[in-house]
C-alpha cells in the first residue's frame, strides 16, 4: 500500500540516525540524518550507491576525492570504492542502494 513520506520527519541524534523508507528483495532506500561534525567512517560497498543530500551539507569523500554536497544534490558512490560522509551542517540524506551484504 502507498503511502506519502515526509522525509523531514527524522530526529537529529548524537549518531547517525536510520530509518527505512523501503527495502525489498532488490533495493532499499534509507533515510538518514546526521548532526553537524557525525561521520561514517570509510568504507566499501560491493554494489554502487546513490546518495542525495535533502537538507544541510555534507563532505563525502570517494576514493581520494572529497566532494561538498548542498541540498539538493546526489552522488554516486561508485562500487569497491572506498568512501564516507562528515556532516558539515545537520544533514539528511537519502540512501539508495541494491540488497547487498554490507561491509
Amino acid at each position: 500500500m502507498s503511502k506519502i513520506i515526509d522525509l523531514k520527519e527524522i530526529e537529529y541524534l548524537d549518531t547517525i540516525n536510520k530509518k527505512f523508507v523501503f527495502d525489498n528483495e532488490q533495493s532499499s532506500l534509507t533515510l538518514l540524518s546526521f548532526k553537524a561534525g557525525v561521520e561514517r567512517s570509510i568504507h566499501t560497498d560491493e554494489k554502487d550507491e546513490v546518495a542525495q543530500i535533502i537538507e544541510g551539507v555534507a563532505d563525502i569523500t570517494i576514493g581520494k576525492e572529497v566532494y561538498r554536497l548542498n541540498a539538493g544534490q546526489m552522488i554516486v558512490m561508485p562500487a569497491k570504492t572506498p568512501h564516507g560522509l562528515k556532516a558539515v551542517e545537520n544533514t539528511k540524506m537519502l540512501l539508495l542502494r541494491p540488497k547487498h551484504v554490507h561491509k
